[in-house]
C-alpha cells in the first residue's frame, strides 16, 4: 500500500514527470523555502532535515531515487551537455548537501547539490495525482 503523501511530496513527483528535481526545487515544493526567499541564505540543518525526511518517505515507498547528475561525456562542469542521474545512498547525499550549505556563498553553491528522479511507480503516482 502506498503511503499518503503531502502536497509538497506530490509536487516533487509531479515535477519529476518532466525533469530531474533539484534540492532547491524540493525545498520550494515542500514549502521549506519560498520561491522567492527574502534572503539568499542556504538552508539550515533543520530545513535540510525536513527535506530528507520527505526524501526518505518517497524512497522507502519506491517512488523516488536520490543522487547527483553527471555529464554523460565526462567533460568539465558549467556547460550545457547531456547528463545522467546517478543514484547514491541518502547518507552520502545528505553529507554532500550539508557540506555545500555550510560553505555556500550563493544559491548556486547548494541548490543543485542533489537531484531526484521518479521511479516508474513514482511516475504512475504523480500521473494519478494529476488526474484528480
Amino acid at each position: 500500500m502506498q503511503p499518503d503523501l503531502t502536497k509538497g511530496e506530490l509536487g516533487i513527483l509531479m515535477d519529476g514527470l518532466t525533469d530531474d528535481v533539484s534540492f532547491g526545487m524540493a525545498l520550494i515544493h515542500l514549502e521549506v523555502r519560498g520561491n522567492t526567499p527574502g534572503r539568499d541564505n542556504p538552508p539550515s540543518v533543520v530545513q535540510i532535515d525536513a527535506v530528507f525526511r520527505s526524501y526518505s518517505r518517497l524512497i522507502e515507498a519506491g517512488l523516488l531515487k536520490l543522487g547527483k547528475l553527471q555529464y554523460v561525456d565526462g567533460g568539465p562542469p558549467g556547460r550545457v551537455a547531456p547528463v545522467e542521474h546517478v543514484e547514491e545512498p541518502a547518507a552520502i547525499v545528505r553529507s554532500r548537501v550539508e557540506t555545500a550549505c555550510r560553505s555556500a556563498t550563493g544559491w548556486g553553491d547548494w541548490a543543485f547539490s542533489c537531484w531526484t528522479v521518479n521511479t516508474k511507480t513514482g511516475d504512475e503516482r504523480a500521473s494519478r495525482a494529476g488526474e484528480s
